[in-house]
């Protein structure tokens, strides 16, 4: 049975192989090698390449930075809000079994392609 995705689906799923291998680290080979998706099927929804797909999972993380941490600072009672911040941060990070993605892309050379992203 063949696995049907969309771009969405797709944009996790690379954002863990850049998180475990950073950007220098992580080929169209290997993407499709943990993916288990096709590299037909990735240039299908990131024309401009790995850097596309990077651009693309760092907007899906910033994304998800303003929804699940600062929309619950600005728009909860403060109580609330930072208990709903430490339970993301701690969701985010995997109690600590998890690097920071952002941080993975702004150590390494390539830090400045995505400068505006970080």
């Amino acid at each position: 049975m063949r696995t049907l995705y969309e771009r969405d689906d797709v944009i996790p799923l690379i954002a863990e192989v850049f998180r475990e291998h950073g950007f220098e680290g992580t080929s169209l080979s290997r993407i499709t090698e943990i993916t288990g998706i096709g590299k037909g099927s990735l240039y299908h929804f990131f024309p401009g390449g790995k850097d596309e797909m990077a651009q693309a999972v760092l907007a899906h993380v910033d994304g998800w930075f303003a929804r699940e941490i600062y929309a619950p600072l600005r728009d909860d009672a403060p109580d609330v809000a930072i208990a709903r911040m430490w339970r993301g941060v701690d969701d985010y990070f995997r109690s600590g079994r998890r690097v920071c993605l952002v941080g993975a892309f702004a150590l390494e050379a390539t830090r400045d392609r995505f400068a505006a992203a970080i």
